[in-house]
């Protein structure tokens, strides 16, 4: 008999056993720190890797405050994930007026920029990132302009891998009357053409938020504008595809642009999975507006539900698949109402019900705490696979912003994805991103875009996929805006990945620097059937031997036997022996030898 197993009732009271379900996720609020202790008029949120150290840093734009800045957060990485303002240059010592904001990489040279609107009548600002430094560009329209900004969106609207900047403009309803929004056409050398013809351009309406967005999926970006003051939201068709010319039909039926509303945000997201962008329309005082995509250009209003009848005074949306279940859940922002004001959280019940339909979290502090919420945004601040929340805060123009930590997202399965574009921006706006895993024993598509806007004043360039029990997945697409599609199969979850276009192949970690020892991991999940993951760690590249055994030492399968290069790796056990037969139900060893470390684990395959 193998060393491996002299005392098989001690092996299985080692045995993690993995409860049957997850209670429901919460949220902690972080009560100190850099990100909750300036008080003020917080608008935009930004989670946006400015410095490539792969992490989530944090931008935050000034807001009615007079003589104030933005905000630039630095995240410190592992293993405390804490964030420190940062004080000095442009970026962060610019008085402004900021309300929205976007981030891309607009010179394709592998670091992101920022612009910044002002609806204050001054001058929106743009700044270039300079391998982590800044500097303020003065010169060009884009630079000089500013006409009560609202919000801003980075997408290439005609495919010819540089990034084209929309603003959207509303106006004082006093004096001003409504302003025609932007557009400006990058031309490839740091300069920008501003575009004065066409209904996208010539309209003139109060809007707030602007979405790029391949609504009708043939391969070029459609624009999305919602527009205040109780008019209809517009949507304009980019007939580049189609014509050989980025022009822009404007919509003229269907719900979308016929409903009356004051609408500030607009947030695509495919919440029933089923592979195109469906819209939530977030209305100031009234009920907001859920459009199911029918494609085709075809959509369904939906009128039935909470999400479409809970009324509130919506500010900012945004799409996260906060419990990793595999569907994606909202939420709401609510500002400028009367009183105090809570968020709206509505979970989607799809991955527990196949039904279409939401409930209304109704406790935690993200959902209870009172105030006037601006812009939020997701991000997995401290990258271990679930989402966390920051909104900006601004009721009586004087509030501290808030800061929520998921406290359980991260018991399921999970996949992070940034995308690099060679052909198309450095970027990958306008990539679509689509994941195929068997959950709870169903094979689930879904499908994240790559945007410059999620919502009216939020943004993340990092996308997340839920994948609740999965393993593996088993295939990841990505359909690039340059028309290339990259195919990976076989991808193990649980991790942060880079991939660079047309190179499906270099699928890579980015959790950061080589580990400081060896460890072996308990597999995940446990109990399992069919199959499991397995997850191990190298500080140095070397020769690794993983094998299964059984419980009186007979060895099952070998799972690795050969060099692996340092970093966090994983590997799958589907439950089979060397010659694919399946083994039988029971307890289970794996052991792993890697330059002297040696280390047993035991899991349970169950029927």
């Amino acid at each position: 008999m193998s060393s491996l197993l002299r005392n098989p009732v001690l092996v299985f009271l080692m045995l993690p056993i993995a409860a049957a379900t997850l209670h429901g996720q919460t949220f902690t609020k972080v009560t100190t720190g850099a990100l909750v202790s300036e008080v003020g008029a917080w608008r935009s949120v930004n989670w946006v890797d400015y410095d490539g150290d792969n992490d989530l840093d944090l931008f935050v734009t000034s807001g009615l405050r007079a003589a104030r800045s933005n905000l630039l957060f630095r995240n410190d990485g592992a293993p405390n994930f804490t964030f420190t303002k940062i004080t000095a240059g442009p970026l962060a010592n610019t008085p402004n007026r900021g309300v929205g904001s976007s981030w891309s990489d607009y010179d394709n040279d592998s670091d992101l920029d920022a612009y910044i609107t002002t609806w204050y009548g001054e001058v929106n600002l743009f700044f270039e990132n300079n391998s982590g430094s800044f500097t303020r560009i003065t010169a060009g329209s884009l630079a000089t302009e500013g006409s009560f900004s609202e919000s801003c969106s980075w997408g290439d609207y005609d495919n010819d891998g540089h990034l084209d900047l929309y603003v959207a403009n509303s106006g004082d309803v006093n004096s001003t009357g409504p302003q025609r929004n932007s557009l400006y056409h990058n031309n490839g050398d740091k300069t920008f053409t501003k575009i004065t013809t066409g209904a996208i351009v010539t309209d003139l309406k109060y809007s707030r938020g602007a979405n790029w967005v391949d609504y009708d999926d043939d391969g070029d970006l459609d624009m999305f504008v919602a527009n205040e003051e109780n008019q209809t939201n517009d949507l304009y068709r980019n007939l580049l595809k189609e014509s050989g010319t980025a022009n822009f039909d404007k919509v003229a039926a269907g719900n979308i642009v016929t409903d009356v509303a004051s609408s500030w945000s607009g947030s695509w997201g495919d919440y029933d999975n089923d592979g195109d962008l469906d819209l939530f329309v977030a209305n100031w005082g009234q009920n907001d507006f859920l459009y199911r995509n029918d494609r085709n250009g075809a959509f369904t209003k939906i009128t039935s539900g909470i999400l479409v009848n809970d009324g509130g005074f919506s500010a900012c949306s945004g799409w996260g698949d906060y419990d990793n279940d595999g569907d994606l859940d909202l939420y709401v922002t609510n500002a400028y109402g009367p009183g105090q004001l809570r968020n709206f959280l509505y979970r989607n019940l799809l991955m527990d019900s196949d039904t279409l339909a939401f409930e209304k979290i109704t406790t935690g502090p993200a959902v209870t705490e009172v105030g006037h919420s601006y812009g939020f945004s997701w991000g997995d601040h401290d990258n271990d696979g679930d989402l966390d929340l920051f909104a900006a805060r601004t009721q009586n123009e004087n509030q501290n912003n808030v800061f929520y930590i998921n406290d359980g997202g991260n018991q399921k399965s999970w996949l992070e994805l940034i995308g690099v574009g060679t052909t198309s921006n450095k970027s990958a706006i306008g990539a679509k991103v689509r994941v195929r895993a068997t959950i709870n024993g169903k094979a689930v598509w879904q499908r994240r875009d790559i945007a410059g806007q999620e919502g009216y004043c939020g943004q993340n360039l990092r996308l997340h996929f839920g994948l609740g029990d999965a393993v593996i997945v088993d295939s990841l697409i990505i359909e690039w805006p340059s028309g290339k599609k990259d195919v990976s199969t076989q991808v193990a979850t649980r991790r942060i990945i880079t991939v660079t276009e047309g190179t499906p192949t270099g699928v890579h970690d980015r959790r950061g620097a080589a580990p400081q020892g060896y460890k072996l991991k308990q597999n995940y999940p446990n109990p399992f059937n069919p199959a499991t993951q397995i997850e191990y760690a190298l500080p140095f590249a070397g020769e690794v031997i993983l094998k299964i055994y059984d419980v009186i030492g007979n060895e099952v399968r070998t799972l690795i036997k050969g060099v692996s290069p340092a970093g966090e790796r994983a590997v799958i056990w589907d439950g089979t022996d060397e010659i694919g037969r399946r083994v039988a139900s029971g307890i289970y060893l794996y052991r792993m030898h890697a330059g002297g470390f040696q280390q047993t684990r035991a899991m349970l395959l169950v029927e």
